[in-house]
C-alpha cells in the first residue's frame, strides 16, 4: 500500500524495533515504505518536463533552440529581419529532439515493465491464524512490509532485506549468492539469530519435518527485533534479537553474517525463514544502486572544440555581412522601389550594427551542423551492432557475445594509448591449480601442462623418510583451515564450493596428497586422512579481507591438541612469524620466478588456558552490538603471533588463450601497456615474460622503497633507453613504493620516469592505486591521452571508471567489472579486434562523417555568404526556407552508410599490420590540419559551384530559367550531386548499404522536388520550378560540370598526397590489389621473440569450481496451510527431515511455478546489455542462446568493391572529366555560335554614353546605343545587325536592380496571385504598398506588384506579340472571383495599363514574368515574341516609351532581340577546364617518368626533406618499429 514520503523520511535514519510471533503488530510496519522499487526515471506526469530538460543539456539542442527563437522574434518583430523562417530549424530540431525522446521513452518504458514484473513476483509469508495458529500465505513482492516473516527455498531470490531466524542448515548456517549485488559468484556463509534458531529448530528425533516444527514454534515465540538505521554498506550491520521465553529475557548480537540482502539467491539450503527489516528503497541493493558514470568520448571534446571554432567563424562572417550592410545601406534606402518615399535611416551605428549582426548570425546558423549529433547516434549505434554481432569474438565455452554498454565510445577504441590491465583473471584464466609446495624447505612439484599437482608420489615418499610430522602439519593447514563447503552436483558427484579459487585450489591439492576434506558442520570438520578418518572441533575462525591478508582457523583435534592454523601472504606471514627460516624466502623466489602465486602456512599450539582467555574475547567481539568487526580483527591479531612457518605453497593461474600474441600485436601497435596486479614483483616479472610484455633485450628497471625515492626516479628517467635510441625499457615498480611517491608529492616525476617506458608492471597495488594510476596518465597532458582499463574483478572497477575506455573480462570472478564497464569480453585476447579492427574502423568512420558534416555545411553557408554580394548585403538567403530544411534531410544517407560500413582496409590486413592503428592514436584523422584542410576545401568547392552559377545566369535568363526560386533550386540540385560525390569520393569501400543509401539519397531528392514543386496551395513561389527548370540543357551542363571540377580537384590533390607522402594504409591498398602482400610492414627488427606459453586450455579438476550451484532436487507430497496436520514422516534420517519442504510445495499446489525474473541489479543497468553468461561452460547440448547471427551483414562480409586510389585511377578520372568538359565546351560554344541577337541601350547614368558612340562591338552580339530618359517616348531607326529568325525573343534588363534585395522579395501576397484571400497580406506588404492615398485596397499589393516594370516597345511594322505562347514563362495567376467588380480596389490594369489590360489582370505573361525575381542583382524579363523574321542590314524603326524610373538608381535599362540564347563565358570557362584536366594529366605523367613511386613502395626520403609534417611513418627497412612507437 502506497506510504507517505514524510513517513518514510521520518522513519528511515531512526533504529527499528521490529516485534516478532506472538508479539508482532502489523501497525507497526505502516510507517516504512513498502516494498515496491523502481528503476525508472519518468512518471506519465513528469515524463515531458524531464526529458525535454535532458534534451537541452546537449549545447546544439540550446543553440539551434536559441536559433529558433531568434528567426520567429525576427519574423514578427522590427528589431531583427530574420531572412530564414523560424521552422526551417524547427522542422530539423524538433524531429531530432523528439527522436531522442522517444529514445529514452522507450528505454523507461522497458525499465517499467522490468519493474512490474520484479515487483509481482511471488513470496511465501508465514501468517498468524488459522486452524493451527499459523499459516502459510503468498504475497506479492510488492506487498511485502517490515515485519513480515517470509519463507524461501534453495535457489530463490530474497525479496527484501531479511535476518533469518531458522533455516535447515547445521547450527543455522545458510549460504547465498550475491552475484546480483556485488558481481561476485564465489558463495557467502550467513548464520540465523543464534537463539532464534535454537528456539525454532529445537525439534525431536521422530517428529515431523524440522519446517513444520519451526513454522509452528514461530506462533508463540515472543521476541524484538533492533536493529540500525538503513544503511549503505553490505559488509557492516548492528542489531541484537531479545527473546523472551517463560520468562527469561535472552539477547544475541546480529551483525553482517545475519542479515540477507535482496537480490541475493539462497544457495545449498533447503528452506530458510526470516524476518523482514528493510523494505524497497531502504534494502542495502537500492540504496546502492547508481547510474555508471556517463564518459565523453574524445572526439566529442574535438567536436565541441570545432563547433567554438565554427561559432566564432560564424559570428565573424555575421561581423562582416553587418558592416558591409550598415555601410551601403544608404545607397540602398534611398532607391524608391526597395524602401517607401521619405524613408531615412534614424536608428544609431551600433544598433543597426547589432540588429544586422543577429540577422546574418541566423543566415549562417548553417554552419554549425544539426544533424552532426543525430547521424552519430545513428553510427555509433550501428557499429555497436557490428562489435556485439562479431563472431570472432564470440566465446563458445561461456556462450558469451562481446556487449556495448557505452555506444558513444565505439570510435574512442581507436584511439589508445595506454591500456591498464589486471593481471589474474584478465590475462589469466583464474583456474587455479597448487603445482609446487615447500614443506620444510623440500620442494615438491613442477609447472606442468598436465592437470593437479604432479608430485603426489614424492611427497608420500618423504613421509615415508621419517618426514610424517611435516607432511602432516602441512596437509593438515590446507584440508582443515579453510570456509569450503561440500556439495554434490547435478549427476550427484561430490564437488567443493569454494569463496575464491585459491581455497579450492589448496583444498583440492590436500585431497590428491591423502587429506581428503569430506564435510563440515558449524562446529566441526570432518577429514579422511589415508583412508582413516578424523574429525576437527573449529572453536573460531579469523576470516579473510584485504586488510588482513591471511585467514586462520582454532581447531582442536582428535588428541585433544589445539592448533591455530594460518594461511596467508608473505609479508603479513613473516611479520606474525616467530622465526623466518632460510627456506622460506628462497622457496618464495623460486616459486614467483615460475609466475605462481605464493601463500605460507604457518601454526601455533596453544594450551588450554590461553584458547580459553582468548575464546572469551573471541565470543564478547562476536556479541558485541558496535564495532564488531573491528574488535574480530583485534581478536585475531591477538592470537596470530609466534607463528611456526610450516611451508609455502605455489598456485598457478593459467594464461588465457592467445594473451602472448595479442600484447605482442597491441605493442606492436604503440600502445603502453601497464599491468597493474596484486603479485609479487617476481611473479609479476615472470608472467611478464610468459605473455610477451617483457623481452630478453628491454632494459627493465626496478623501483622500489627507498629512502630517496626522488634520486631513484631521476636516475629512471635520465638512463632508461627509448625507442628513438633502439631499445625498449620496461619499469617495474611495487605498492609500497607508489605510495611512498604519492605521499611526498612526486607523482610527476614518477610519470615522467614512465613515460619513457613501453612497459610498466606495478605490483602489490591496491585497487584505490590502480585508480589513481589510471587517472595520473589520464591527466598527464592536454589533449588527454586516451587510456583503457580492462579487468574481470570487483577490484578492477575502480580503474575500469577511470579510463576514457573500460572494459570487463566476463570470467569467473563475477559481473561486477562487466556492469560497471563500458565494452564487456570473454577473453583478453578479443581486446585485439576490438581496438585494431573494431576501433580503428570505427575511428575513421566517425571522423570522415564528422569532417564530411562540417564540410557540406561549410559550404552552404559559403554559398550564402557569397549571395550578400549580390543581394545588396540585404542578407536574403540563396534558398527558400523549405529547401534550406531539406539539405539534411536529403544528404545524410550516404555518409550514415560510410559511417557505418566503410573499411578501409580488411580485418585481416588491420590484424597484420598493428602500426595501421597509430592513425588513431595520434589522431591523424581529426585534428586541427584537417580541420583547415576541411575549410579551405569547401570555400574552393563552393566557389566553383557559384562560379558556374554566376556564368549560367545570362543563359538561363533568356530562357526564364534565371529567377530567384528557380536559379535556387537548380543550386540546390548541383549542391546534392557534389556532396553525394563527395561522399562517394572518401568512401573506401562500396557496398549494398552505400549503394543503397546513395539511390535513397537521390530518390529522396526526387521525391522532394516533385512534391515541393507541384502543391501551388502550400509552395506557390515555386509551382512548376522543378519541371521548367530540367527542360533547360544548362541545367544538365552544370550538373556534370560542377561535380567534375570537384573531382578534378579532389583527384589531382589525393594523387599528390599519395605519391609523395603514402601512408602504410596507402601502401597496404596497393599491395592489396596487386595480390602481393609484402612483408615489409612487419616489425622485425624488434619482434618480441615468440616464446612457448603456458596459456593451456585444460579445464579445471571436476570435484570442485566456485560459482552457484543448482537447485537441491526433492520430491515431496502437498498439503494446504489450512487442510490436515502433515504426517509424521516416521524414521527418515534426521538430514532428510531437515530438508524436507513439503510444507512450501503444498502451498503452490495447483500453480505454475513463477517464471524466474531478472534481478534488480540487472534492471537498475538495464541501459545497456549484459555481457554474457557467467558460471562454468555450458553444456554440449544446451543451445548457445547469444551466439551472434552468422549474417554477411551484421559480419561485416557484405559483397563489396574495395576502392584504392592510384595513377591509373586519377588518369582515367582527370582524362573523362576534360573529354567531357571539352565536349560540354565546345557544344556551348556551337550553341551560342548558332544564336544571334543585338541590344539596345537606351537608358543609362550619364558618365555611361561617354565615348560610347552609337554602337559597339560584343562577343555575345552588336549593341547599339540610343538614349531615351525617362519619362518621354523616342524614335529610332535601326539597322539590324544580323539575322534573327522567327521566333525571336524580346527581353529588357534593368541593370543594377536589386529584386532579390530581401524586403522587396519577401514583399509579394502569393495567395493573392493565385486568386485567393491573403490573410499573411497585412504583414508582407506594409501601408504604402498595400493601400491608396485615396483609401482603395491595392491588388495585388506588395512591394514587387507597385514597381511593375511599365516601358512599352514598338517595331514600326512588325508587331510583338506580349501574350504569345513562346513566351518562356510557364507560371499561371488567377484573378479573384469577384475581379474587377470589387468596389473600392486600385486593380493592376488600373495602375498599368501599359502592361495588362482589363481582360487579362495579373494574368498578363508581362506580369508574370516581373513577379518572379531574378536571381542576380538585375531585373532581365521576357517582354514579347516577334513572330516575323529580321533580316541583316534591315532598316527598323524602333518606338520606346521610357516611364520606367531608374535615374536615381544609377541603373541601365536595355533591349534585348534575339534568337536562341549566347553564353560564350560558360562555354570558355569549359573548355578551360578541359585544359586544365590535360594539364593536370601531363604533370601526373612527368611525375610518374621523372620520379614516380612502385605501387606497393614507399618513397625513399629525400635529403634535407621530411614527411613528418603529415605524421605518418616513414617505410624505410630500417625504421618500422621506431615509426610504430613514435
Amino acid at each position: 500500500m502506497p506510504r507517505k514520503k514524510r513517513q518514510n523520511d521520518e522513519n528511515s535514519g531512526c533504529e527499528r524495533i521490529i516485534p516478532l510471533g506472538a508479539s508482532s503488530d502489523k501497525s507497526s510496519s505502516a510507517s516504512y515504505p513498502g516494498n515496491t522499487i523502481s528503476t525508472s526515471k519518468y512518471r506519465w506526469w513528469s515524463f515531458l518536463p524531464l526529458v525535454t530538460f535532458e534534451q537541452f543539456q546537449k549545447r546544439a539542442n540550446l543553440y539551434f533552440t536559441f536559433i529558433t527563437l531568434l528567426m520567429y522574434v525576427g519574423e514578427h518583430s522590427t528589431f531583427i529581419d530574420s531572412t530564414v523562417s523560424w521552422w526551417s530549424t524547427a522542422a530539423v530540431l524538433i524531429p531530432m529532439m523528439g527522436l531522442s525522446m522517444i529514445i529514452s521513452g522507450l528505454d523507461d518504458l522497458r525499465r517499467h515493465q522490468s519493474d512490474r514484473q520484479i515487483n509481482s513476483q511471488q513470496a511465501r509469508v508465514i501468517r498468524l491464524g488459522g486452524k493451527y495458529g499459523v499459516y502459510l500465505d503468498t504475497f506479492l513482492w510488492k506487498n511485502i512490509h517490515v515485519g513480515d516473516v517470509i519463507v524461501l527455498k534453495s535457489d530463490e531470490e530474497l525479496p527484501a532485506d531479511i535476518v533469518p531466524l531458522a533455516c535447515s542448515g547445521s547450527d543455522g548456517q545458510c549460504y547465498v549468492s550475491t552475484a546480483n549485488l556485488d558481481g561476485e559468484t564465489n558463495l557467502k556463509i550467513k548464520a540465523c539469530a543464534t537463539e532464534a534458531q535454537a528456539f525454532l529448530c529445537e525439534g525431536h528425533a521422530h517428529g515431523p519435518p524440522l519446517l513444520d516444527q519451526a513454522v509452528e514454534k514461530l506462533a508463540v515465540l515472543d521476541a524484538a527485533l533492533s536493529v540500525e538505521a538503513p544503511s549503505k554498506s553490505i559488509t557492516k550491520f548492528s542489531g541484537s534479537l531479545n527473546i523472551n521465553h517463560s520468562g527469561v529475557q535472552s539477547t544475541s548480537s546480529l551483525s553482517a553474517s545475519n542479515l540477507l540482502l535482496r537480490g541475493t539467491r539462497l544457495r545449498n539450503t533447503a528452506w530458510l525463514f526470516g524476518s523482514v527489516v528493510y523494505t524497497g528503497p531502504h534494502t542495502r541493493m537500492v540504496m546502492n544502486s547508481r547510474d555508471i558514470p556517463t564518459k565523453m568520448a574524445n572526439l566529442e571534446r574535438v567536436v565541441n572544440r570545432a563547433m567554438l571554432v565554427v561559432l566564432g567563424a560564424q559570428a565573424l562572417l555575421s561581423s562582416l555581412s553587418s558592416i558591409l550592410y550598415v555601410s551601403t545601406e544608404y545607397r540602398f534606402r534611398t532607391s524608391w522601389y526597395l524602401y517607401p518615399s521619405g524613408t531615412w535611416v534614424t536608428e544609431g551605428v551600433a544598433s543597426r550594427l547589432a540588429a544586422n549582426w543577429f540577422k546574418f548570425f541566423i543566415l549562417y546558423s548553417n554552419l554549425m551542423p544539426i544533424s552532426l549529433y543525430a547521424t552519430m547516434e545513428i553510427c555509433n549505434y550501428a557499429q555497436a551492432f557490428f562489435v556485439k554481432s562479431d563472431l570472432l569474438m564470440y566465446d563458445e565455452e561461456q556462450d558469451c557475445p562481446a556487449a556495448v554498454r557505452s555506444t558513444n565510445l565505439c570510435h574512442e577504441l581507436g584511439q589508445i594509448s595506454y591500456i591498464f590491465s589486471d593481471k589474474t583473471g584478465t590475462l589469466t584464466q583464474n583456474v587455479m591449480e597448487l603445482k609446487r609446495v615447500s614443506i620444510s624447505g623440500q620442494v615438491f612439484g613442477e609447472v606442468t601442462e598436465e592437470p593437479g599437482f604432479s608430485d603426489v608420489a614424492g611427497v608420500h615418499a618423504w613421509r615415508q623418510m621419517g618426514n610424517q610430522k611435516h607432511v602432516d602439519a602441512f596437509l593438515e593447514i590446507l584440508a582443515v583451515a579453510h570456509t569450503v563447503m561440500v556439495t554434490t552436483d547435478r549427476k550427484g558427484s561430490q564437488c567443493y564450493e569454494a569463496e575464491s579459487p585459491d581455497e579450492g585450489a589448496l583444498v583440492e591439492g590436500a585431497k590428491q596428497m591423502g587429506w581428503h576434506y569430506c564435510s563440515r558442520t558449524a562446529d566441526s570438520i570432518a577429514i579422511d586422512m589415508h583412508r582413516q578418518s578424523q574429525t576437527y572441533k573449529i572453536l573460531g575462525v579469523n576470516t579473510f579481507n584485504s586488510t588482513r591478508k591471511r585467514m586462520s582457523s582454532l581447531v582442536r583435534s582428535a588428541s585433544g591438541e589445539t592448533w591455530l592454523l594460518v594461511k596467508g601472504a608473505d609479508n603479513v606471514m613473516m611479520d606474525r612469524a616467530e622465526h623466518v627460516p632460510a627456506w622460506l624466502t628462497q622457496s618464495l623466489t623460486n616459486f614467483s620466478l615460475s609466475g605462481l602465486r605464493t601463500l605460507v602456512l604457518g601454526r601455533r599450539r596453544l594450551d588450554e588456558q590461553e584458547v580459553q582467555a582468548w575464546l572469551q574475547t573471541y565470543d564478547a567481539a562476536q556479541c558485541a552490538l558496535e564495532d564488531r568487526d573491528a574488535k574480530l580483527e583485534a581478536a585475531a591479531e591477538q592470537i596470530e603471533v609466534k607463528l611456526q612457518m610450516v611451508g609455502v605453497t605455489g598456485i598457478e593461474d593459467k594464461l588465457q588463450v592467445g594473451v602472448p600474441d595479442t600484447i605482442t600485436k597491441l605493442r606492436e601497435a604503440g600502445i603502453q601497456l601497464w599491468v597493474l596486479t596484486g603479485d609479487k614483483l617476481e611473479t609479476a616479472r615472470n608472467i611478464g615474460f610468459s605473455t610477451n610484455l617483457l623481452s630478453a633485450d628491454m632494459d627493465i628497471r626496478v623501483l622500489e622503497q627507498s629512502e630517496n625515492v626522488r634520486h631513484a626516479l631521476q636516475e629512471l628517467a635520465s638512463t632508461a633507453l627509448t625507442p628513438d635510441e633502439g631499445g625498449d625499457s620496461a619499469l617495474m615498480v611495487t605498492g609500497a613504493a607508489l605510495e611512498q611517491v604519492t605521499s611526498v608529492g612526486l607523482l610527476e616525476e614518477f610519470l615522467q620516469a614512465s613515460s619513457v617506458c613501453s612497459v610498466v608492471i606495478a605490483c602489490r597495488v591496491s585497487p584505490l592505486q590502480k585508480a589513481q594510476l589510471v587517472r595520473l596518465v589520464r591527466e598527464s597532458s592536454d589533449p588527454q591521452p586516451v587510456t583503457l582499463a580492462i579487468g574481470d574483478g570487483a577490484n578492477d572497477v575502480p580503474m575500469i571508471q577511470e579510463a576514457h575506455v573500460g572494459v570487463g573480462v566476463s570470467g569467473k570472478e563475477g559481473r561486477q567489472a562487466v556492469n560497471a564497464s563500458d565494452f564487456a569480453i570473454a577473453q583478453f585476447r578479443f581486446l585485439e579486434r576490438l581496438l585494431l579492427v573494431h576501433g580503428r574502423w570505427d575511428y575513421r568512420r566517425t571522423c570522415k562523417f564528422i569532417l564530411y558534416t562540417f564540410w557540406r555545411n561549410a559550404i552552404i553557408t559559403m554559398l550564402l555568404f557569397y549571395y550578400t554580394f549580390f543581394s545588396g548585403y540585404s542578407g536574403t538567403c540563396m534558398f527558400t526556407s523549405t529547401v534550406w530544411t531539406s539539405f539534411s534531410m536529403i544528404l545524410f544517407w550516404p555518409i550514415i552508410a560510410t559511417g557505418i560500413s566503410d573499411r578501409d582496409v580488411t580485418a585481416k590486413q588491420a590484424v597484420e599490420h598493428p602500426s595501421l592503428y597509430e592513425t588513431g592514436r595520434l589522431g591523424l584523422d581529426l585534428n586541427i590540419t584537417k580541420m583547415v584542410e576541411m575549410l579551405l576545401s569547401a570555400f574552393v568547392h563552393s566557389f566553383v559551384i557559384m562560379t558556374i552559377a554566376v556564368v549560367a545566369v545570362m543563359d538561363l535568363d533568356v530562357a526564364a530559367t534565371g529567377s530567384y526560386y528557380s536559379f535556387g533550386f537548380m543550386v540546390f540540385s548541383w549542391v546534392v550531386l557534389t556532396m553525394n560525390y563527395r561522399a562517394t569520393f572518401i568512401t573506401t569501400t562500396y557496398n549494398f548499404v552505400f549503394l543503397a543509401a546513395l539511390a535513397v539519397s537521390f530518390l529522396t531528392y526526387l521525391l522532394f522536388a516533385c512534391v515541393y514543386c507541384s502543391l501551388p496551395s502550400m509552395f506557390p513561389e515555386v509551382y512548376g520550378t522543378f519541371q521548367h527548370v530540367v527542360r533547360n540543357p544548362v541545367f544538365w551542363m552544370g550538373s556534370f560540370a560542377v561535380p567534375l571540377l570537384a573531382v578534378m580537384i579532389d583527384m589531382f590533390k589525393a594523387y599528390l598526397m599519395l605519391e609523395f607522402f603514402p601512408d602504410q594504409r596507402d601502401l597496404i591498398l596497393e599491395q592489396s590489389l596487386q595480390g602481393k602482400l609484402s612483408d615489409i610492414f612487419r616489425d622485425t627488427k624488434h619482434d618480441p621473440q615468440r616464446r612457448g606459453s603456458r596459456s593451456s586450455s585444460f579445464d579445471r579438476s571436476a570435484t570442485w569450481h566456485t560459482g552457484e550451484m543448482s537447485a537441491i532436487s526433492s520430491s515431496y507430497a502437498f498439503s494446504f496451510p489450512e487442510g490436515q496436520r502433515v504426517q509424521s514422516l516416521g524414521a527418515l534420517p534426521r538430514l532428510q527431515r531437515d530438508s524436507d519442504t513439503t510444507l512450501l510445495d503444498n502451498l503452490a499446489s495447483g500453480r505454475p511455478s513463477p517464471r524466474p525474473s531478472p534481478s534488480f541489479a540487472t534492471i537498475a543497468s538495464s541501459d545497456s546489455d549484459s555481457g554474457g553468461s557467467t558460471g562454468t561452460a555450458s553444456s554440449a547440448a544446451e543451445p548457445k542462446l547469444q551466439k551472434p547471427r552468422a549474417s554477411n551483414f551484421s559480419q561485416q562480409t557484405m559483397p563489396s568493391v574495395q576502392f584504392a586510389l592510384n595513377r591509373k585511377v586519377v588518369l582515367v578520372a582527370l582524362i573523362s572529366s576534360g573529354v567531357l568538359f571539352v565536349l560540354m565546351g565546345f557544344a556551348t560554344l556551337l550553341y551560342s555560335l548558332s544564336s544571334s541577337q543585338f541590344r539596345v541601350v537606351y537608358e543609362a547614368p550619364d558618365d555611361w554614353y561617354v565615348g560610347a558612340g552609337e554602337s559597339k562591338k560584343s562577343y555575345s552580339g552588336e549593341i547599339l546605343i540610343r538614349p531615351c530618359h525617362e519619362p518621354q517616348r523616342c524614335a529610332f531607326p535601326i539597322t539590324v545587325p544580323a539575322d534573327l529568325d522567327p521566333p525571336i525573343q524580346v527581353y529588357y534588363e534593368v541593370t543594377p536592380f536589386l529584386q532579390n534585395y530581401y524586403t522587396y522579395i519577401s514583399s509579394v501576397a502569393w495567395q493573392q496571385l493565385e486568386g485567393k484571400n491573403d490573410v499573411k497580406a497585412p504583414v508582407v506588404c506594409e501601408t504604402r504598398t498595400r493601400q491608396t492615398q485615396q483609401g482603395e485596397e491595392i491588388f495585388p499589393c506588395g512591394l514587387m506588384a507597385t514597381s511593375v516594370f511599365n516601358d512599352t516597345f514598338e517595331i514600326e511594322g512588325i508587331p510583338i506579340d506580349t501574350e504569345s505562347s513562346d513566351m518562356p514563362v510557364w507560371r499561371e495567376f488567377h484573378n479573384p472571383p469577384d475581379y474587377p467588380e470589387r468596389p473600392n480596389v486600385s486593380w493592376l490594369y488600373e495602375r498599368y495599363p501599359t502592361v495588362t489590360s482589363r481582360a487579362l489582370g495579373i494574368q498578363s505573361k508581362r506580369f508574370i514574368a516581373w513577379m518572379l525575381p531574378n536571381f542576380l542583382n538585375r531585373a532581365g524579363k521576357p517582354y514579347g515574341v516577334v513572330s516575323q523574321p529580321l533580316k541583316k542590314g534591315q532598316l527598323i524603326t524602333l518606338h520606346i516609351t521610357s516611364t520606367f524610373r531608374v535615374q536615381a538608381l544609377g541603373a541601365t535599362k536595355t533591349l534585348l532581340l534575339t534568337r536562341g540564347a549566347q553564353n560564350y563565358t560558360l562555354a570558355y570557362i569549359l573548355l578551360t577546364s578541359g585544359a586544365l584536366c590535360s594539364a593536370l594529366v601531363a604533370t601526373v605523367f612527368a611525375v610518374y617518368l621523372s620520379c614516380g613511386r612502385q605501387p606497393g613502395k614507399p618513397r625513399q626520403r629525400l635529403s634535407g626533406f621530411s614527411t613528418n609534417w603529415r605524421h605518418g611513418p616513414e617505410f624505410d627497412s630500417t625504421s618500422s618499429e621506431e615509426e610504430s612507437s613514435a
